[in-house]
């Protein structure tokens, strides 16, 4: 997979302009957005231009691993200062990122970079890169860096292939094609350790989350009417099991197993008042991005998701948002 030549000299010609620069992750942080906001960081580093990095929500402690993630704030103030160039990556929109109305507090002049792989991204900026054929924004990230010819580093390959890992399920959703794979060897031909990746995000579970996932577990339902297995995580879950909402991640791609539907639904209050549903298919004839959009998420085909104000109700074995 190639990025076309005009886009790659677009952005790199905006970086070579800009000194002070501005990379946005968005909120609710996963190992996608911080892979590829770190592989930027490290390359602009080695560049010698000044970096900030900005993410609604503070730093997983499980992604602590990645090269220059201590540089990660959540400091308001950084949208008072002044950029030449500001980047969002793995955001299919403003909103998405959480800084829709932060943004607006910038001084004026700065050139905005959209770099994702979501087929409902909203393409809202002065330069927009997204290929949605891609597993995940890391995987976009690797193909500008071959198309610019970089000198590699390990540092680089790393942030990149976290991404790669935690967005795939760690290569097993649908999302994962041969261009995929062939992208993660060549990572990992160019230092990254895959083990290491793997040990701080795969196979890093606790008893703690494990207690969460067989609440999760403990409470699938089909709705046959859909074709539909969906299962749901409150906050009193969360306190009582004595773990944070990130544990969650991987439980909708690991019901990918699950052969008695079609579609697969997780539903997880979150501290600040929302409903995520995280939705999953193998299905080809089945179209999630556009479902998710209609509840103003968005995604890809076979693997999307939402958030909507409000809590969870289970009464009399039916399962509502209040």
């Amino acid at each position: 997979m190639n990025i076309a030549k005009d886009k790659a000299i677009q952005i790199s010609q905006a970086i070579a302009r800009a000194d002070n620069i501005l990379i946005v992750s968005h909120a609710k942080p996963d190992g996608d957005t911080l892979g590829a906001a770190f592989a930027l960081t490290n390359y602009l580093l080695s560049l010698n231009k000044n970096t900030t990095n900005f993410c609604l929500d503070t730093l997983p402690e499980m992604f602590s691993f990645l090269p220059n993630s201590y540089r990660l704030t959540s400091d308001h103030l950084v949208f008072t200062k002044k950029y030449d160039l500001v980047i969002l990556v793995d955001s299919g929109s403003l909103a998405y990122a959480g800084v829709d109305k932060l943004i607006t507090a910038l001084q004026p002049g700065f050139t905005l970079i959209n770099i994702d792989h979501h087929a409902s991204n909203a393409h809202y900026a002065d330069i927009n890169l997204v290929i949605t054929e891609a597993a995940s924004c890391t995987e976009v990230l690797f193909y500008l860096f071959v198309a610019w010819q970089i000198n590699w580093q390990v540092d680089i390959a790393t942030c990149l292939l976290c991404g790669l890992v935690t967005d795939t399920g760690g290569f097993v959703n649908p999302a994962t094609q041969y261009h995929t794979l062939e992208a993660a060897g060549e990572l990992v031909r160019h230092g990254a350790n895959l083990w290491q990746v793997l040990q701080n995000t795969a196979y890093r579970q606790n008893i703690n989350n494990l207690k969460l996932w067989g609440l999760a577990f403990s409470r699938l339902k089909k709705v046959v009417k859909y074709d539909l297995v969906y299962t749901f995580l409150t906050q009193e879950d969360f306190i009582n099991c004595e773990a944070d909402e990130s544990a969650t991640e991987g439980i909708s791609n690991f019901l990918h197993i699950l052969k008695e539907a079609k579609i697969i639904l997780v539903l997880k209050e979150t501290s600040n008042g929302f409903v995520k549903g995280s939705m999953r298919t193998a299905e080809d004839d089945i179209d999630l991005a556009k479902f998710c959009q209609k509840l103003g998420g968005g995604g890809h085909k076979k693997a999307a998701g939402f958030s909507l104000p409000g809590k969870l109700s289970y009464v009399n074995n039916k399962l509502s948002i209040v």
